[in-house]
């Protein structure tokens, strides 16, 4: 679904706590936020991508480790400067991250691979849905994704659940969910307030604008 970047890298396990502190409040920025911070995120995603990138590039030529990191920052400016311009790519993967996750959680307790299969119709539907209705989708899409990943990554604080295996292998993420009965409702409510508090955001600088337009 999101941060599909996490599948291509190995963390050491001391990393753990810094790095779901980090996913935990990207999360909670998701969920409130999301919209406002919809093209920022997109571009760091794209930095952190083009990094990672050109980082394996350089470490597969055998370079030095003066090159690895010329090569790595290079990746993150060209990774950050194309996935501003994939803009509508990236709405269409929000609205494919909202449908995706809300039919795992929906259809969670049913058979795991009709969840799987549902997901991926719904994240279609959801993506095409995102590109006629982006204000809206945007806000639905960062409050439910981010509210995903902050319970996911609060779990391992509660429950020392290896979250980024989840990322890795999201097939199971039904599983998790089912056999997790706290996390539904939780990420279903954080999502609603996230919601809530975006709309609210977007309806204030939405009158502002009407009122300085009018004088």
């Amino acid at each position: 679904m999101d941060c599909a970047w996490v599948a291509a890298v190995q963390f050491e396990p001391e990393l753990y706590p810094w790095i779901s502190v980090a996913a935990l409040t990207w999360g909670l920025l998701d969920c409130f936020f999301g919209y406002r911070i919809f093209k920022v995120t997109i571009a760091l995603l794209g930095a952190v991508t083009g990094a990672l990138l050109g980082q394996a590039g350089a470490l597969a030529l055998g370079l030095g480790s003066n090159i690895e990191l010329a090569a790595l920052l290079a990746g993150a400016l060209l990774g950050a400067g194309l996935a501003f311009l994939l803009y509508l790519a990236a709405v269409f993967f929000a609205g494919f991250g909202f449908g995706a996750t809300l039919a795992l959680l929906l259809l969670a307790h049913f058979d795991h691979m009709v969840a799987v299969l549902a997901a991926v119709i719904a994240g279609l539907v959801g993506g095409f849905a995102a590109l006629k209705l982006q204000r809206v989708l945007i806000m639905l899409a960062t409050a439910l994704l981010g509210s995903f990943r902050a319970v996911l990554a609060l779990s391992f604080f509660t429950s020392q659940i290896d979250w980024v295996f989840y990322y890795r292998q999201p097939q199971q993420i039904p599983a998790l969910i089912e056999n997790n009965s706290w996390m539904f409702p939780a990420i279903i409510a954080l999502a609603a307030v996230g919601a809530i508090a975006q709309f609210e955001l977007g309806g204030k600088s939405g009158d502002g604008k009407k009122k300085a337009a009018k004088e």
